[in-house]
């Protein structure tokens, strides 16, 4: 039973007998299922807006990347029990199929709900409160699942402010569905202020901030940060080679597949950019792929129909959604890129390149053609097994 698929055994094996219902549902065979399993397969990409453009902002937008016309498998409708506002649901971050959601995160009170989401089987967990007294709150700032290793997830939260600027790192688990304190009364450096958090390798990362308009401090010189989930201890690792001044002319992508951390940067005025992987061994970065902008432009012409001069270089209206990694399936590896009005996929091996979503017909023209590029958020769509939830 363990060599079947466990979607087919959950369709028509589980109405057997109660014998077996049972158990295909014991949470020890679902965690050795889980350890047999392949790698997972990136089959579509969430999207969402920024809250500061368009009237709707918190829509997700399903984009399949293999069938046409696929139904989104992220149903709003789960969180229609949220108190505050089941509408606006904010993805936070995606982690081996899991999502890290939560509601009204703009609340003037700085009050919101925390969800982990699994649009798979559209399971949905209430992540608890914690209460940690007047003047903070704990922000979540990461979501780590390892299939391979374990049903159970894990959530980390950090203490958003405290007089002294430190701050306290709290522990949720899905084993115990409950929250408990880690790394005590850190102080962050300038610049580090735990966003984008990406799990990889049995760690969380954070680069320093590169957000574009920030109000934050220049980032510093020093080296990233990761969490290592095991230990619950911070360490350094190094600092991707990009600029480190901030500019609202690039964007930034800081993602993982296929077991593979890269951090792409995007500058507008630049006539290609990078792919840069860092080393399993936290050695160094390296190129893995150099993309030429130029090609591509001719297919697309609209990445240059408002071209101008920007330090006496071409403008490019163009940002990374997604790297979809595929050697383990014996696939061409791509990117998803966003352009005016459309996302395209391009081949990383063949240099083709095609439309997979002309978004100018869920958006207006007017906004399409008014917002810079790269202010679109994406996640990758994996078809999970089920993980434990909470007791």
């Amino acid at each position: 039973m363990l060599r079947v698929p466990y979607r087919k055994l959950m369709s028509p094996f589980k109405s057997v007998s109660k014998k077996w219902l049972s158990l295909i549902t014991n949470p020890h065979f679902t965690e050795l299922h889980h350890k047999l399993l392949p790698s997972l397969r990136s089959s579509g990409l969430f999207i969402q807006r920024p809250p500061e453009i368009g009237t709707t902002p918190d829509n997700v937008y399903f984009v399949p990347l293999d069938k046409k016309n696929t139904p989104s498998p992220f149903k709003t409708s789960s969180f229609a029990h949220d108190l505050y506002d089941p509408k606006k649901v904010r993805i936070r971050q995606s982690c081996k199929g899991l999502l890290l959601c939560c509601t009204a995160p703009f609340n003037p009170h700085g009050e919101y709900n925390g969800y982990v989401y699994d649009p798979s089987t559209n399971q949905l967990a209430t992540l608890p409160k914690h209460h940690l007294g007047i003047g903070s709150r704990l922000r979540l700032i990461g979501l780590a699942f390892d299939p391979s290793k374990s049903i159970h997830y894990k959530v980390i939260g950090v203490t958003a402010s405290r007089s002294d600027n430190a701050s306290d790192f709290y522990i949720y688990s899905s084993e115990t569905g409950t929250w408990r304190s880690s790394l005590k009364s850190y102080n962050p450096a300038p610049g580090m202020h735990f966003m984008r958090g990406v799990f990889w390798n049995g760690r969380m990362h954070w680069l320093s901030d590169f957000i574009p308009g920030s109000d934050s401090p220049e980032s510093s010189t020093s080296d990233c940060l990761y969490f290592n989930m095991d230990e619950e201890r911070l360490e350094t690792f190094p600092r991707p080679p990009i600029a480190e001044s901030r500019t609202s002319r690039r964007t930034l992508y800081f993602r993982e597949s296929e077991d593979h951390l890269h951090v792409i940067e995007v500058c507008h005025y630049a006539i290609s950019f990078s792919v840069y992987e860092m080393k399993s061994d936290y050695s160094e970065w390296f190129v893995k792929y150099q993309i030429d902008l130029d090609p591509i432009s001719k297919v697309f012409p609209e990445m240059t129909k408002n071209k101008h001069l920007f330090r006496d270089k071409s403008y490019y209206a163009v940002g990374v959604l997604s790297l979809i990694r595929r050697e383990n399936f014996q696939e061409d590896s791509f990117l998803v890129l966003e352009i005016p009005g459309k996302a395209i996929g391009y081949n990383l091996m063949d240099k083709s390149c095609k439309v997979i979503w002309d978004f100018s017909v869920d958006f207006s023209l007017t906004e399409v053609w008014h917002w810079p590029c790269g202010r679109l958020k994406a996640w990758q769509y994996v078809e999970s097994l089920p993980c434990a939830y909470a007791p």
